[in-house]
C-alpha cells in the first residue's frame, strides 16, 4: 500500500508527488524538467497532472491520469518555433500509454513505468533512423547533431573558441575512435546520458583501450563479461548529469580490492598482468581528464554517452534499457517454448524472479545460465535485424523534418537528395 502519510495530502499534491516519482528514471537518464506542474482536463471525469521534459532538443509531455491510473508520454512540439539546426522533436514514433491500474502501490507503479521507459528507449541515448528515401541525408543529420550538441558545448566551455585545435591535440586515434560513434546507424544523438557515459568509460578505460585484452588468456569470456559489468558498476555512481568525478572513477577502477560479483579478486585472476592493466587504466583516465579540461564536462559527457551507446563490449550490454528489455523478452520467449535452462526452476520461484535477476544481476548467475542468457539476448537482436528492424530502439525522423533538412542544402545538393528520395 502507499504511505499512510499520503492521506494528509490533497489529491493534486498526491498526483504531483506520484508523477515526480514515476518520472525519476527519466531525469536519471538525462531528461530535465522544462515546464512546471499544471492541470490539463482531458474529460470531466479524469483531470491530468502533466510535466514537460527535454534532452538534446527532444521533448516529452508526460501526464498522469489518476482516475484511470494511466501514464501517457506524448508529443508537445506541434507548432513550436525553433532556432537550432534541427527542429524540436519527439523521441517516439507514437505516444506511449502505460496502464498502471493493476499495480497497487507507488513502488509497483514506479517499477512498471521504468520498465516501459526502458523498452521505449527513453533511458538510453536517442537514436534516429531515416526512411529509405531519406538515407542520403544521414551525413547531414550527423553533422547537424554534432554542431548543435557537441560543437556548441565545446564553444561555450572555451568561450567562443570552436575547439577544433583542442580536439586535434587529443590525437588522430582519439578522433577516429570517437568518430566511430558518429558512423553508427541508426544515428546516435550525443546527449548527456549518465548511465551510457558510465558504460563508455568502462569500455574505453577498462575493456578496449587498456591492456586488459593482452591478458584475456587469463580469463574466459564469461568471467570477462562479469569483469565488464563489475567495471560498469564501479563507475556508475561517479557519473552525474553535471559531469564525471574523475578522481572517484580512477579510485573505483584501480582499487586493489576490486572483485567480480561471484567473489574472485581481479588481481588474483590476472596475476602478473594486473600491474600493467592498472598502469593502462591510469593512462586512459589521464586522457579523459585532459578531454574534460580541454572540451568541458558537458561535451565530455556527450562524447562518452555516444561512445557507450554503440560499443561492442558494453554499449548493448548490461546497464542499458536495451539490455534489460532484451533479457525480459528472451526469458518470456524461452519460457513459452520450454527452452529455459534446466536449473532455473530449482533456483528461482518463478519466471518473473528469474527475469528480474537476469536483467539486474546477470553476473550472479552460474556460468552455464549466464552463457545461455548471453546467447539468448544476441538472438533477440538477430530476430529484430532479420525482420528489418533496428536491434536498438530508434525513432524515425518525420517526413516534415526531412523536408526541413533538405531546405538547408544548396540547390544542387537538394536536387540530388530529392532525386535519391524518389528512387
Amino acid at each position: 500500500m502507499d504511505s499512510p502519510s499520503d492521506s494528509a495530502l490533497s489529491p493534486q499534491a498526491l498526483g504531483a508527488q506520484l508523477l515526480g516519482r514515476l518520472t525519476t528514471p527519466l531525469r536519471m537518464a538525462g531528461w530535465s524538467e522544462e515546464a512546471q506542474w499544471y492541470e490539463e482536463e482531458e474529460t470531466l471525469a479524469d483531470t491530468a497532472l502533466s510535466m514537460g521534459l527535454s534532452r538534446s532538443n527532444f521533448h516529452l509531455h508526460v501526464s498522469w491520469y489518476p482516475a484511470s491510473r494511466r501514464l501517457v508520454v506524448d508529443d508537445p512540439t506541434d507548432g513550436w518555433d525553433w532556432v537550432d539546426s534541427l527542429p524540436p522533436l519527439f523521441p517516439l514514433d507514437e505516444p506511449l500509454s502505460i496502464d498502471l491500474s493493476t499495480h497497487p502501490t507507488q513502488a509497483a507503479k514506479a517499477e512498471a513505468a521504468r520498465r516501459a521507459f526502458a523498452a521505449a528507449g527513453l533511458l538510453d541515448a536517442t537514436r534516429i533512423q531515416l526512411s529509405k528515401g531519406a538515407l542520403a541525408l544521414c551525413n547531414n543529420l550527423v553533422l547537424l547533431l554534432w554542431a548543435d550538441h557537441v560543437h556548441d558545448s565545446i564553444a561555450r566551455h572555451r568561450r567562443g573558441n570552436n575547439g577544433r585545435s583542442a580536439i586535434e591535440a587529443l590525437g588522430e586515434e582519439f578522433s577516429w575512435r570517437i568518430g566511430s560513434g558518429l558512423r553508427t546507424y541508426p544515428v546516435i544523438v550525443p546527449a548527456t546520458v549518465p548511465a551510457a557515459a558510465a558504460r563508455g568509460i568502462a569500455e574505453w578505460c577498462w575493456r578496449r583501450e587498456s591492456n586488459v585484452e593482452e591478458w584475456h588468456f587469463k580469463i574466459d569470456d564469461i568471467a570477462m563479461a562479469r569483469a565488464n559489468i563489475a567495471a560498469t558498476r564501479a563507475v556508475l555512481p561517479h557519473v552525474h548529469p553535471e559531469g564525471v568525478d574523475w578522481p572517484a572513477v580512477r579510485l573505483a577502477l584501480t582499487a586493489p580490492s576490486r572483485r567480480l560479483a561471484n567473489g574472485p579478486a581481479l588481481q588474483n585472476i590476472f596475476e602478473e598482468g594486473w600491474a600493467p592493466i592498472l598502469t593502462s587504466i591510469h593512462r586512459e583516465i589521464d586522457l579523459w581528464q585532459q578531454v574534460d579540461e580541454n572540451l568541458g564536462p558537458e561535451a565530455t559527457l556527450r562524447l562518452l554517452s555516444m561512445h557507450g551507446s554503440h560499443t561492442e563490449s558494453i554499449g548493448e550490454w548490461w546497464g542499458s534499457g536495451w539490455y534489460e528489455s532484451m533479457v525480459r523478452r528472451a526469458v518470456v520467449r524461452a519460457a513459452s517454448n520450454g527452452s529455459l535452462p534446466a536449473v532455473v526452476p530449482s533456483v528461482f520461484p518463478d519466471v518473473e524472479h528469474f527475469a528480474e535477476a537476469a536483467a539486474g544481476h546477470p553476473d550472479l548467475l552460474d556460468d552455464d545460465t549466464f552463457s545461455w542468457l548471453t546467447e539468448a539476448v544476441f538472438e533477440e537482436g538477430s530476430l529484430l535485424r532479420s525482420a528489418g528492424l533496428p536491434s536498438t530502439t530508434a525513432v524515425t525522423l518525420p517526413d516534415w523534418a526531412v523536408q526541413d533538412l533538405l531546405s538547408l542544402h544548396t540547390d544542387d545538393e537538394a536536387t540530388k537528395a530529392q532525386e535519391s528520395c524518389s528512387e
